[in-house]
């Protein structure tokens, strides 16, 4: 089935694997090791289902500054982890070089690509800056504007009917298995990006008939 279109998870793929982001940013922080695993602790199953506040925030129902609110409450000091003004912000964490010239590649050949993340409000014009506003991507499915985030159903729903494509002309990266997972019900190709990104970046150069 030829691929039409690429739908590529931000944090952990296009960027540096989420450990990475997540200790850099601590690290500027300068957030204990105590507060941080209560931060973390107040996530619930983050991948799966949920509806803890931070699955609320991505999906937009409530405020990003209510979400930084409860982080200060349960773990003083770690909203700066998700505070896009703050320079210690893991939203911050620097792109993967490997994967920017594959999204380049992508635009030399007239694939287009919709930025699939789970995000926050707030995070939108970043991302914009980054990708959208320097062509790499076509568009930003942001869950947080979307109303549904990965690996939720509803949120594949809106990534193809934007694309106007059937789910196997389709191809998912991500660095998350349940949202392949989820992906798949859809007929969604899918390959998963771990720390080393080169092998998912020559599988789906191979799948879109990009190798010589």
């Amino acid at each position: 089935m030829e691929i039409e279109a690429v739908l590529i998870d931000w944090a952990g793929t296009v960027t540096v694997p989420m450990r990475e982001m997540m200790m850099t940013a601590v690290a500027k922080a300068n957030v204990s090791k105590e507060i941080l695993t209560k931060a973390f602790g107040s996530f619930q199953d983050y991948v799966g289902g949920g509806d803890s506040l931070f699955h609320q925030a991505e999906r937009g129902e409530i405020g990003d500054d209510e979400l930084l609110d409860h982080f200060n409450t349960v773990a003083p000091g770690s909203g700066v982890l998700f505070d896009i003004q703050s320079p210690a912000s893991f939203l911050h964490a620097p792109d993967r070089p490997e994967m920017i010239t594959f999204l380049e590649e992508l635009v030399n050949e007239d694939i287009t690509v919709f930025l699939a993340t789970n995000n926050f409000q707030s995070a939108q014009e970043l991302l914009a800056s980054r990708y959208l506003d320097t062509g790499l991507v076509a568009a930003i499915v942001n869950s947080a504007l979307v109303g549904a985030r990965k690996p939720e159903d509803a949120y594949f729903a809106l990534c193809l009917d934007a694309l106007d494509c059937a789910g196997p002309n389709v191809l998912l990266l991500d660095d998350q298995a349940p949202n392949l997972a989820a992906a798949k019900g859809f007929g969604i190709q899918t390959i998963l990006v771990e720390d080393n990104a080169e092998p998912a970046i020559q599988q789906a150069r191979q799948l879109l008939g990009l190798v010589g």
